[in-house]
């Protein structure tokens, strides 16, 4: 990619960037030496999880640091619509925990089952007793089934959601693939907030492309809970170049909602029609992952209140939310946002130690999405603490109208940024 304007350079930089950002050791400060044995135990092994507990590990090298994660592996949601859509195997997204054990970091491979705040103490599915001065709790999201009747975590197998990637991922490339010519594709868009903001309109783009160049004749219908969604005027412009026969979009206006689904007949029912599909992707509606609701770090939204200064759970004490499970807007739900979090986090506990105030947090929320193998759009944004309040400060969004040179420039940025990012947070 030379030739890009600088500009676009230096947003190249971002991974590498934020991993210095997230660690204060990597920064080029010095590690905080604390007396004693600071015990910090870490909830998730996503992007949030895995960047505090590296971000801990250089800001804390005294430490204990628990890693409590339920896979063995984590399967990256960035880069899963590609997977998906048959253009990348669900290895180019499958992360491991090696070099995280490498810094001296315990990953349990023990999922927690209950925090009790009060004496602080995580309770594993095995039975272990952990006992933390902090705890950092990100488990991402929990999808929750219940406003569409008929499906159910039971019917994942018939009717796949895909939101979180591995075993999901690969399913729906299958039933994909599968698709007779001519065929339907529906997929829903679930209403907000929700992981990844721009991630049902790319799917909705990778799905078309394979359509496309696979399945003649075939249609991809998006029924959407909303009456718009994140950059609409950027994808569509794009399903407009790209997939014009293809593509129909329904708003919430338009009769989009999916009240109740059949997944014996893969048939979906809006308020005024029954649509039947060859394949059916439904992403349910989401809340903070179950073990912050049982945990009761989220309130009734579904999602974690926090300080925005310190994601410092407004409900626990010694309890930090990061990531997908915190209501932190304007801040989007994505990985990278996650990561950036983490290292609010690690800066405000070094600083409650040493006794001094918590600094000014800042954030970066970079994403990249495809709406073809060689057409990309830029969404990075940074945001910063102004005013008692979360600004955005700088964005790097595509331009409508841009040439094509352009969009293929920004989907080969879009592998480097992935492959940066993932090395940068599990090495």
């Amino acid at each position: 990619m030379t030739g890009l304007p600088l500009n676009r350079r230096d947003m190249m930089l971002t991974g590498a960037a934020f991993l210095a950002s997230a660690s204060p050791a990597l920064a080029g400060g010095s590690p905080l030496k604390v007396s004693g044995k600071l015990r910090i135990a870490v909830i998730g092994g996503g992007f949030g999880g895995a960047a505090a507990a590296r971000a801990a590990r250089a800001a804390f090298p005294n430490a204990t640091i628990t890693l409590l994660t339920d896979q063995a592996k984590f399967w990256m949601c960035p880069g899963s619509n590609s997977v998906i859509a048959g253009y990348a195997d669900l290895s180019s997204v499958e992360v491991g925990y090696d070099v995280i054990r490498a810094h001296d970091i315990e990953v349990a491979l023990d999922p927690a089952v209950g925090i009790d705040a009060g004496k602080r103490v995580v309770t594993t599915e095995s039975g272990r007793k952990i006992g933390y001065d902090k705890l950092i709790l990100s488990p991402g999201v929990a999808l929750n089934y219940g406003p569409i009747e008929g499906i159910s975590l039971d019917t994942a197998d018939r009717v796949p959601h895909a939101w979180k990637a591995g075993p999901q991922t690969d399913l729906l490339r299958r039933q994909l693939q599968a698709m007779p010519d001519g065929g339907l594709f529906v997929m829903t868009m679930p209403p907000a907030p929700y992981r990844c903001p721009p991630a049902p309109a790319e799917r909705a783009c990778l799905v078309a492309d394979f359509l496309k160049k696979h399945k003649p004749g075939a249609r991809l219908l998006i029924l959407d809970a909303k009456d718009e969604f994140p950059f609409q005027d950027l994808f569509s412009e794009a399903w407009d170049a790209l997939y014009p026969d293809i593509i129909e979009y329904r708003s919430i206006a338009e009769d989009g909602v999916v009240r109740e689904v059949d997944p014996e007949t893969l048939t979906a029912f809006t308020d005024f029609e029954e649509i039947r599909a060859d394949v059916l992707n439904v992403i349910p509606p989401q809340t903070a992952g179950k073990i912050a609701i049982d945990a009761r770090a989220a309130d009734e939204t579904g999602w974690c209140p926090v300080d925005i200064r310190t994601f410092a759970s407004t409900l626990l004490p010694d309890v930090y939310v990061i990531g997908d499970a915190a209501f932190a807007d304007p801040l989007p739900k994505a990985g990278s946002t996650a990561a950036s979090q983490a290292r609010v986090v690690i800066a405000a506990i070094a600083a409650e130690l040493a006794g001094e105030p918590a600094p000014v947090p800042s954030w970066i929320a970079n994403c990249y999405s495809l709406a073809a193998p060689d057409y990309g759009v830029r969404l990075g944004a940074t945001y910063i603490f102004e005013d008692n309040h979360v600004v955005r400060d700088t964005t790097n969004f595509s331009e409508l109208g841009a040439s094509m040179d352009e969009r293929k420039a920004d989907a080969e940025f879009t592998e480097a940024w992935l492959q940066q990012i993932k090395h940068e947070i599990w090495g």
